[in-house]
């Protein structure tokens, strides 16, 4: 693992400086960005790498950030940091290509899950498009009902609009993505969005 760089963007010093020593203890080469400007400036002279982006920051925000390096044609499968439990933000972001998620606080291992899955797409793309056939097969797999619901969720619907269009009550909207997660065996709904969108199974919003 030593020399897999990872380079994080956080306008927060304290997520900045714990996610440092977090990786650097896990062998990772980190380089820190205090703000999406500082790594545009920057990016022209990286190493192929990883990025953690946090979606909420002054100036240029996680998705202008996103949108920057798509326009630049620079490879760099993205994990995206998020405190605010804003799933159409969330959604937005792996629309624009983001590889997987993290809601603030996250534990060391779901970080380095997260990691996990952005080498894996740096590293060895042919293994990591093995996997999204195995997520797209998983996928069809689902109920009706909750194909449907994916769908809306991947189209960026708030949960009260979702449940207005699908005619479902608060809990049993709840139970429904619960059901989801666990017939996909991810840890969160986020992640099987994600899923989806890279399967090419979900809807345009």
């Amino acid at each position: 693992m030593s020399g897999r760089r990872v380079y994080i963007v956080d306008d927060e010093e304290p997520i900045r400086r714990s996610l440092r020593l977090l990786l650097t203890v896990e062998g990772y080469a980190v380089t820190l960005f205090d703000s999406g400007d500082s790594l545009l400036d920057a990016i022209d002279g990286l190493v192929p790498g990883i990025l953690m982006l946090d979606l909420r920051m002054p100036g240029k925000d996680g998705l202008e950030v996103l949108h920057a390096i798509s326009a630049r044609g620079t490879v760099l499968p993205t994990v995206v940091m998020t405190g605010h439990g804003d799933l159409p933000v969330t959604v937005a972001a792996l629309r624009q290509g983001a590889v997987a998620f993290l809601p603030k606080p996250f534990t060391r291992a779901a970080a380095i899950a997260a990691l996990d899955k952005a080498f894996l797409k740096l590293e060895q793309p042919e293994q990591y498009h093995g996997r999204l056939r195995d997520a797209a097969r998983a996928l069809e797999g689902l109920a009706a009902e909750d194909r449907r619901l994916l769908d809306h969720l991947a189209a960026g619907g708030t949960s009260e609009t979702i449940a207005a269009e699908l005619s479902l009550g608060p809990d049993e909207l709840e139970t429904a993505r619960s059901r989801i997660v666990s017939k996909l065996g991810v840890a969160q709904i986020g992640d099987a969005i994600g899923l989806a969108l890279e399967a090419g199974l979900a809807r345009e919003a």
